[in-house]
């Protein structure tokens, strides 16, 4: 494949990835609007659709995005595989979607629907690691923290990386405190370097002679 070839892939591809997340935000703002006073609850149901039915089957996400099967198949299947296990408003914007053939844009909605939820509440993901567990206490000492100091309500997210030896690293969108003991030691060996170059330089004189 040529460069020229590759690039125009490639921007075939964002545009294709644009108009998704479009109307994904489309279809998340209709969930925002049929969820009323329990929109909340209703986003949580359906991230656990995800989580515990698309993930743990992918063949069930392939058939609901799939333009083989017929929109009469889907919508039985969802009341065949969901009725009585899901809320009626859940259900009921399945359909929706069914009949609309975005089906396959389930997984997308749902993000995009957690996401404006949590910007109307003033809800910001935060992604934490650090080299050893958190325990309650002390995630609760860093959530009123960062609650404080980014005017908001923290919605945090951990995993645990040992390469970071010590402390801890904090994401808040494409923002990064790094406060891990690596981070202090690759500092500290960039200050040793550099405070060697320096005397190597300001010394240059006494080499030359």
């Amino acid at each position: 494949m040529t460069d020229q070839s590759a690039t125009s892939e490639s921007s075939r591809d964002t545009f294709f990835d644009v108009d998704i997340e479009k109307l994904a935000r489309v279809y998340a703002q209709a969930v925002l609007g049929a969820g009323g006073d329990d929109v909340g609850s209703l986003i949580e149901e359906l991230k656990s659709l995800v989580t515990e039915v698309l993930d743990q089957f992918p063949e069930l996400e392939q058939i609901f995005g799939s333009a083989l099967v017929p929109q009469e198949e889907k919508l039985a299947m969802l009341d065949r595989v969901f009725g009585g296990r899901l809320s009626s408003t859940s259900l009921n914007f399945l359909k929706v979607m069914a009949n609309h053939d975005r089906l396959g844009l389930l997984r997308h909605v749902v993000r995009s629907a957690d996401l404006l939820w949590q910007e109307q509440n003033n809800r910001i993901p935060v992604y934490v690691e650090s080299a050893f567990e958190l325990d309650a206490s002390l995630q609760q000492e860093l959530r009123d923290t960062l609650s404080k100091a980014l005017d908001c309500d923290p919605v945090i997210t951990t995993a645990v990386n040992p390469e970071l030896i010590g402390g801890f690293v904090v994401k808040v969108g494409d923002k990064v405190f790094d406060a891990s003991t690596r981070s202090s030691l690759e500092r500290t060996r960039q200050a040793m370097i550099s405070s060697a170059i320096d005397a190597i330089q300001n010394r240059s004189g006494q080499f030359k002679s």
